[in-house]
């Protein structure tokens, strides 16, 4: 915990003291009620050059960073259903990465394609944890193809890994996930590592996703008060924040840059997170962060059906003021996993800071159904 704090102290936090559940939520426009409508093409672009998106760990067990974009002429498109918290990646989708201290010290090249739309969906409502049902990727560096399906393996979520159209082995999900810090074989490791990719980027339009609906619902709070505060849980049991140093709380601040007074296009909006661990169902973000997400380049449309506001597309894209819409500046993620009530763990091959950034926009006509 204390190698999250370091750091981060010089940081300016804006707060609102109490918690969400102190809110009235309510919509931007005043006695509207909005929602999304059910489901919402997307397409995430990660620029080329120093504002890639980029994992860095440096420790004992030495350093590895992880760049990765979207390329010139391609990127990662799909359908998210906000309501039934599904999410589709569709087929052709590139990623290209550069690895070092995986499996070398030297710098590895590769690229991530979906080869047949893959879908994530709850695996455990309660718990909100999601898993690939169906789909498939292929990791290639030049010499070797990997192709990783997924395919039930026992009754469990599994995958099924072939190199070089060789015959295929079926993995459990979670065992192909701990490949990267384990002494399996190279490609084996890369394949995996190409997984953590698509996973985190999943994650991060589910983040975005959520981002958006904390907006729309506490957008008359963001107008009053210029930011809202939330708690998060702690790992420490037992522990009270120190009202000069915040701890286990997020809080997202917004910056009228277009003067209408109320949250709306061309806005900007920050995330700034302090040890904040969220193992809630429905919470914004999950496992454990730190550090600043900025928003820019905000676009919303919205559009009247039967007397409510509908949610029709949104998005964060780069402008004059900032290289990516959406922009992690130091931002620690560290994945935890709760192995029974009150027992956690965290696997260090998995504990980055990332910096970089991506734009991403949401549209309804993209929308259909895996």
């Amino acid at each position: 915990m204390a190698g999250l704090l370091a750091g981060s102290s010089s940081i300016s936090l804006f707060t609102v003291s109490c918690d969400v559940d102190d809110y009235d939520p309510q919509a931007v426009a005043v006695g509207a009620e909005v929602e999304f409508t059910e489901s919402l093409g997307f397409e995430l672009v990660i620029p080329r050059g120093e504002n890639r998106l980029r994992f860095r760990r440096n420790d004992r067990m030495g350093n590895r960073n992880l760049a990765v974009s979207t390329p010139d002429a391609g990127n990662l498109t799909g359908v998210i259903f906000p309501v039934g918290n599904r999410l589709l990646v569709g087929t052709g989708s590139r990623l290209d990465a550069e690895a070092a201290g995986f499996w070398s010290t030297a710098t590895d090249s590769f690229s991530v394609v979906v080869q047949e739309d893959i879908v994530i969906e709850e695996e455990f409502p309660v718990l909100r944890e999601y898993a690939p049902s169906r789909g498939g990727f292929v990791v290639s560096d030049g010499d070797q193809t990997i192709l990783a399906a997924f395919v039930p393996v026992s009754g469990q979520d599994g995958v099924s890994l072939s190199l070089n159209g060789g015959e295929p082995v079926l993995y459990t999900v979670d065992a192909f996930e701990d490949f990267i810090g384990t002494a399996a074989e190279v490609w084996m490791r890369k394949a995996s590592l190409g997984y953590f990719i698509l996973d985190y980027l999943m994650d991060q339009i589910f983040f975005v996703s959520d981002t958006m609906n904390v907006i729309e619902t506490h957008g008359g709070n963001l107008a009053a008060e210029g930011g809202i505060t939330f708690l998060c849980d702690s790992l420490v049991p037992g522990s009270d924040p120190d009202p000069l140093r915040p701890e286990y709380t997020r809080t997202l601040t917004w910056s009228d840059v277009n003067g209408s007074g109320i949250p709306d296009s061309g806005d900007g909006f920050r995330w700034l997170f302090f040890a904040c661990w969220e193992n809630d169902p429905g919470d914004l973000m999950d496992d454990l962060a730190e550090g600043i997400v900025d928003f820019s380049g905000f676009t919303v449309e919205r559009k009247q059906r039967d007397g409510r506001q509908v949610i029709t597309g949104f998005g964060f894209v780069s402008g004059a003021g900032q290289p990516a819409g959406v922009l992690y500046k130091d931002f620690t993620w560290i994945r935890i996993e709760e192995e029974f009530p009150g027992s956690f763990t965290f696997d260090p091959f998995k504990d980055f800071t990332i910096s970089g950034g991506l734009d991403i926009v949401f549209d309804a006509t993209g929308g259909r159904e895996p």
